[in-house]
């Protein structure tokens, strides 16, 4: 990408925006110079081209941020591990089709142009493929926008619960942004997507260093966005969004991380707690994980739980596990009940989740369609299974009908040949081999 006018051409001749090391440098560590240089540079923008120097953050976040952090449950819930399931087949060699001359799972895992650091698949509570090819085992990494599904999680919660009403107005619980075209859109619109402001983060908006995101982005890493020279708050920068000519909320699903935002800052007063406290008392609590999970915040100390979250590989798997029947393995109390399972499952509007960029996009990671979005998941299929995506390659996979969640992390560029990312595709693939389809 070194066209002329190019706008990201200043930002990758930064040292340690491009991709010059393989993720297995992850694993061994990183030398004083490398990481003072990554001190140096570090900023949203930086950050999000995933190049050498996101390799650090990804695993290191914590040094950068204030963080918020989460002990779990007093005694850990032990993962049992089934490399191999009844008829003898390695999950390892499932093929994205069936085609011969495609790569099968464990080849992928480990090729260049995909950079997985981590993935894990479990089958009835027991995990069934594990591989570490860019980071160690306990290691903690960034889950990117699959964090997301935190967020959708305690909103289920709170609805079962009664203390929110999804049908009411964002503004209703956050007057803030009273007075600003979000008058009017209701939080279900907002858990799933559809609010009709613009605000999406296509690639263009991603990639353009004045796009309204990329400010909003900085503003949470309290740094000035590319070009400016003062910090903004992020609640000031929503402000500005504008409506889309014609398009009326709950129409067009268009993917948005600064709606997030503003339901768990929401969250936070309906509860009159920090939302580290909302997520404790409500679910790591109860999670016999290794190790705590890491909320990171913005300078003022709202939590970024759209994707600034950190845990280790395992201890991600066992968050995916409270939505299946194994739960137990993984907690030691349910916390998703199957009422609220089905309302995380069921609460989308296909209609709207196919006029967006997220379908089309992900009908290509799967081979096939999921047909809505809903509470904060990107795809929900109507066998029930569930996918969310994270940026540079992450992704939580949930399938309670086969019992089986897939968890993956990745430090995967925008800049050719890294960015498409089949790693959940895989993973349905396997799921569907391990319940014998």
């Amino acid at each position: 990408m070194s066209t002329e006018n190019n706008p990201l051409e200043k930002y990758l001749a930064v040292p340690g925006a491009k991709t010059t090391l393989p993720v297995s440098a992850a694993k061994e560590g990183f030398s004083f110079e490398f990481v003072n240089e990554a001190r140096k540079y570090f900023d949203n923008f930086h950050y999000q081209m995933g190049g050498d120097h996101a390799l650090y953050y990804n695993l290191r976040l914590s040094e950068f941020l204030p963080t918020a952090v989460a002990a779990p449950a007093d005694s850990v819930k032990e993962l049992k591990v089934a490399h191999h399931f009844g008829n003898g087949h390695k999950v390892g060699q499932v093929r994205f089709t069936p085609k011969e001359d495609e790569m099968s799972l464990d080849e992928y895992v480990v090729h260049p142009n995909h950079r997985v650091q981590g993935v894990l698949i479990a089958h009835k509570g027991k995990i069934v493929y594990e591989a570490y090819p860019g980071m160690n085992q306990d290691d903690h990494h960034i889950w990117m926008s699959a964090a997301k599904t935190t967020v959708g999680l305690i909103f289920a919660l709170l609805e079962a619960e009664g203390k929110v009403d999804v049908q009411k107005q964002v503004v209703d619980y956050v007057p803030e942004l009273k007075g600003t075209n979000w008058d009017g859109i209701t939080i279900l619109n907002a858990l799933n997507m559809s609010l009709g402001l613009e605000l999406e983060e296509t690639l263009q908006a991603i990639t353009d260093p004045t796009s309204l995101i990329v400010r909003f982005f900085s503003a949470e890493f309290g740094q000035p966005a590319p070009g400016a020279t003062q910090v903004e708050h992020w609640l000031d920068v929503l402000k500005e969004a504008k409506n889309i000519e014609g398009e009326e909320q709950g129409t067009h699903m268009r993917y948005c991380s600064a709606t997030t935002t503003v339901l768990n800052y929401m969250a936070e007063k309906i509860e009159n707690k920090p939302w580290i406290d909302i997520f404790h008392e409500r679910v790591w609590a109860k999670v016999g994980a290794d190790n705590p999970i890491m909320f990171h915040l913005t300078p003022e100390g709202t939590a970024v739980a759209h994707g600034l979250v950190a845990t280790t590989l395992r201890d991600f798997a066992r968050f995916a596990m409270l939505f299946t029947p194994s739960w137990h393995h993984a907690a030691h109390e349910q916390v998703v009940s199957p009422e609220v399972l089905k309302r995380i499952q069921t609460s989308g509007n296909s209609a709207a989740y196919k006029k967006g960029g997220t379908f089309h996009d992900h009908r290509q990671y799967f081979g096939e369609d999921p047909d809505h979005n809903s509470f904060q998941f990107d795809d929900v299929f109507t066998d029930g299974a569930m996918f969310k995506h994270g940026n540079l390659g992450q992704g939580i996979y949930v399938d309670p009908g086969r019992d089986v969640v897939g968890v993956y992390f990745s430090t995967n560029g925008y800049i050719a040949p890294y960015g498409e990312d089949k790693m959940a595709g895989f993973i349905r693939r396997a799921a569907k081999m391990l319940a014998g389809e």
